[in-house]
């Protein structure tokens, strides 16, 4: 099985089976309510700690759940016992799948059973030969891509025409796009991606992620970085209110309309229209998003005639729009039309190691802002910002930053005492030894609390896999133990 584009599905590739349907999964999202791993399901346990499952009978607790597979069981008569899933690993270190063995044969007796330890080196084997096949065969299709959109701009551009300089391009990480984690560089890499088209883009992800970021960051890299950005909040204004601020109105469309209005999607014309919370905007609005969507053409309150416009929409939401579509409250065909290109923003508690990037950036726009010199942090008040999950995600780092700016007196640094209580009670301590009798033992400490710090939120994001923490961290496997061992980090 492997990951979709997105990130957010895997499906099944290839599937080799004495029975004509093996496994029966067809798709399983990777992420559940609340846009959360849905790590009961085994093969996105694999993939997201690049752990190997291996499960004796799956019809016994095993913490996983397996109700499709006994479903499937049902249906065609089939009987499951053991279950192991391998991660498929890219080279780059980045999960693209997972390979499943269903009822592997590897007893004395030629039985189905679970996989021994001597079997799941060679089983990794293979896995590594399958995700090398999946990336080639990906890059493959990607250069075909190219390849054919070259041909077709050479083929509908004259040769005699005279070429214009292109304009300057725009990185992502140009402005306040901040983060070098993993998963943050993945959704980047999307952003990046859905800028060089003008197709309909929906920012998935928790309340304070920063999605009105990556929409601006999606039209400052886009062709349209020279048209207006406009941004609106659907669930700041009641229905009427919001409809005229939208599509504007007519003279005496309603009781108030004194004169011809334009709307935001006037003045986004040829630009980009950024709908935040897009699961609040009401029904009769929608038709209109997807009229606007379909047609590109609009009608103001109160006008009899259509008008033609030119944006590119990019829409944003912390709702769980499948659930509001069973509901009634969201339409589906808007669903599938905003989704074209559907980007998940991971929430601050998936990507630690970008807190210290993140405090750091706060913290010298506010002293720019004030016109003082930048704020220092003693190593204990880092370390809390670290270990804290952040329900309110980069909003609620962001406001602990004014709130400390707020707090510090003169040239004093940022301490436990300017942040909020809860955060220095829920940090567990990490020891990071100085020398005795340095006189460098300040610094050193300093440096080697930093050093243990990361450390440990990289092997949070890698899910405690030393493994692969070491691979982020581009250093050797017995590198990382030992520095686990001497900073006595332990999993939390």
């Amino acid at each position: 099985m492997v990951l979709d584009r997105t990130g957010r599905h895997l499906h099944a590739l290839v599937d080799r089976h004495e029975t004509r349907d093996a496994s029966g999964a067809g798709e399983i999202a990777v992420y559940s309510e609340g846009n959360s791993f849905n790590m009961k399901d085994p093969n996105v346990f694999a993939a997201v700690t690049g752990k190997i499952v291996n499960v004796a009978d799956i019809y016994a607790y095993s913490g996983f759940d397996f109700a499709a597979q006994h479903a499937h069981d049902a249906r065609c008569g089939h009987r499951t016992r053991s279950f192991a899933a391998m991660p498929l690993w890219s080279v780059e270190g980045r999960t693209v799948g997972v390979l499943q063995l269903f009822n592997p044969r590897v007893t004395e007796k030629g039985e189905p059973g679970p996989l021994p330890a001597a079997c799941e080196r060679v089983v990794g084997a293979v896995a590594a030969l399958a995700a090398l096949a999946v990336a080639n065969a990906r890059l493959f299709e990607e250069n075909r891509a190219l390849v054919r959109q070259i041909d077709r701009r050479d083929r509908d551009e004259p040769k005699d025409k005279e070429r214009e300089p292109a304009p300057p391009v725009a990185t992502a990480r140009e402005g306040s796009v901040i983060g070098e984690s993993p998963p943050f560089k993945a959704a980047l890499l999307l952003a990046e991606r859905a800028a060089t088209s003008s197709v309909a883009t929906l920012l998935l992800g928790e309340t304070g992620t920063g999605k009105d970021v990556f929409a601006n960051a999606i039209h400052r890299l886009s062709g349209r970085r020279g048209r207006p950005f406009v941004a609106q909040n659907c669930a700041a204004l009641p229905e009427t209110l919001l409809e005229s601020e939208l599509f504007g109105h007519r003279k005496g469309a309603f009781s108030g309309a004194l004169a011809d209005k334009k709307g935001l999607v006037h003045e986004a014309n040829g630009g980009t229209l950024f709908l935040d919370e897009i699961g609040d905007m009401p029904l009769t609005l929608q038709a209109k998003i997807l009229r606007l969507l379909e047609e590109g053409s609009i009608r103001r309150l109160g006008d009899t005639k259509q008008e033609t416009v030119d944006v590119r929409i990019v829409a944003a939401t912390n709702a769980d729009l499948p659930r509001k579509i069973a509901e009634g409250s969201f339409r589906e065909d808007l669903y599938y039309r905003l989704s074209v290109f559907p980007i998940a923003i991971p929430p601050l508690r998936e990507r630690p190691s970008d807190i210290p990037l993140l405090i750091e950036f706060f913290l010298n726009r506010i002293a720019h802002a004030q016109g003082r010199p930048a704020f220092g942090l003693t190593p204990r008040a880092l370390e809390a910002l670290c270990r804290w999950r952040y329900p309110g995600n980069v909003r609620e780092l962001r406001n602990m930053a004014e709130r400390a700016a707020l707090l510090v007196d003169g040239d004093e640094r940022i301490d436990l005492a300017h942040l909020p209580p809860h955060l220095a009670r829920s940090a567990p301590e990490i020891v990071a030894p100085a020398p005795a009798g340095s006189s460098e033992a300040g610094l050193r400490d300093a440096l080697h609390h930093y050093e243990a710090i990361y450390i440990a939120n990289t092997l949070r994001e890698a899910g405690w896999n030393q493994s692969r923490a070491a691979r982020r961290l581009q250093i050797s496997r017995r590198s990382l133990v030992e520095k686990v061992r001497r900073y006595a980090i332990r999993g939390s």
